[in-house]
Parts: structure tokens; C-alpha cells; sequence
């Protein structure tokens, strides 16, 4: 994996998942920085890139109160600390950025 990131994104979550049940989960892998959980899904953000990728590596496709979850690094904004997302496309542009976006025919 190694692609650096601290958060992992879990999905496939029970819904009668807690956020104790997922630091029980994850907690062998190293210091929790934070756990976000959602509807169906959640995220684990840890202290270290390295523990992160030893549970994703680990725990992808383990059971986990009754369902297989899925477990990877996740993507896009809100990796690490202090990271708020700058408002930019894929492609580098706030609104189309050099591939165009709107009139750029």
C-alpha cells in the first residue's frame, strides 16, 4: 500500500457499530487519532502512516461484527492533520482547471 496516508476508510459497517467497537478493531495497530463513523461506513484516522497500512493490509476483508468489511487508505481531502481540502478539481483547477471546465472548447 504505502501510500502515506493516516486515515483508512472501513465500509460495509454494521449499523449497530459503535465507535468503541472500532477502536477495539484497530487498536492493535497502533495510537488512534481519531474515529469517524458513519452511516454504513467509517474512517480511522492514526498517528502513523505505517500502522495505517498494516490495517489496511490486515484487516481488508475480515469479519467484523457479523459483516466483511473492507478496509483501505482513504482518498481525496482530510488526510492528516490540518489538511481542509483546497477546493480544487481533480485536474488541478478550482472549476476545470488546464482541461478545460466551463467555455474552454
Amino acid at each position: 500500500m504505502s501510500g502515506g496516508g493516516t486515515r483508512v476508510f472501513i465500509g460495509r459497517v454494521s449499523p449497530n457499530c459503535r465507535d468503541k467497537d472500532l477502536e477495539r478493531f484497530f487498536r492493535s495497530y497502533g495510537r488512534i487519532r481519531e474515529i469517524s463513523l458513519k452511516t454504513g461506513f467509517a474512517f480511522v484516522e492514526f498517528e502513523d502512516a505505517r500502522d495505517a497500512d498494516d490495517a489496511c493490509i490486515e484487516l481488508d476483508n475480515k469479519d467484523f461484527m457479523g459483516d466483511r468489511v473492507t478496509v483501505e487508505l482513504a482518498r481525496g481531502p482530510g488526510h492528516g492533520r490540518g489538511s481542509r481540502g483546497g477546493g480544487g478539481d481533480r485536474f488541478g483547477g478550482r472549476f476545470g482547471g488546464s482541461r478545460g471546465g466551463y467555455g474552454g472548447y
